[in-house]
């Protein structure tokens, strides 16, 4: 095998998605300071920000998707960058790059809904914060299925402690989007089941499509919630 193919396969089988997620963040937070800074309000609702008072007016549905990789200040993005590099590494390793790819997206979209629909709407929420909670749920949902793998079932422990603490803090502290939080833990949850993880074992199908419905039904009140007056 040429040097170059090596290369290719390892750079493959490495967590190449949590890098490439993490890249993107840190290139729109230069973006941002280089064009008015990433705590100047304007530059953070023309550029991508999620205020839910214009989503439901019918302005900036995409915000949605690009307040995921919005951070507001310097702190925010290194402790979300720090969290996502390495509990997204070794989960991208273990579930493989696209269904950790889907999980993420999925997840931070359905943080974000739940944010839209629960929030105020006067509110401005950017982050990745969500989505990281996504995968904080998905390694929960694994200590909770595959009981037979020990190190699977002490993650989750950690995880758990993680998000207890994240969640308290958020309760706790100022301008955090504790609504985001929850919403990216139940969906990474809930998604999980969905999807499934074969290669540790097989998941009931009644978690399958009980999942499934759940997930659909909680999108459903948000949307509802959100765009309804």
């Amino acid at each position: 095998m040429s040097d170059q193919k090596q290369l290719l396969k390892r750079l493959y089988e490495g967590p190449f998605v949590t890098q490439t997620i993490v890249g993107i963040n840190i290139l729109v937070f230069l973006w941002l300071t280089l064009i008015g800074g990433s705590t100047n309000i304007s530059v953070l609702v023309t550029h991508g920000a999620l205020v839910p008072v214009l989503v439901q007016n019918g302005q900036g549905l995409w915000t949605i998707f690009t307040s995921m990789f919005i951070h507001i200040g310097f702190e925010h993005i290194l402790f979300n960058m720090i969290a996502l590099y390495f509990i997204g590494r070794l989960l991208e390793r273990m579930i493989g790059h696209w269904k950790f790819v889907l999980i993420y997206i999925f997840s931070g979209l359905f943080a974000n809904l739940a944010s839209l629909a629960l929030s105020n709407p006067n509110s401005i929420s950017a982050g990745a914060s969500g989505a990281i909670f996504g995968i904080i749920g998905v390694w929960l949902m694994m200590a909770e299925q595959y009981r037979e793998y020990p190190a699977l079932i002490d993650m989750g422990k950690q995880m758990l402690l993680f998000s207890v603490l994240g969640l308290i803090s958020g309760l706790l502290g100022t301008n955090v989007n504790i609504i985001a939080h929850l919403g990216g833990l139940v969906s990474g949850f809930l998604i999980a089941y969905v999807i499934g993880f074969p290669k540790f074992g097989k998941v009931p199908t009644w978690k399958h499509i009980g999942s499934a419905i759940l997930i659909v039904l909680m999108m459903i009140a948000f949307c509802k919630l959100a765009f309804t007056s």
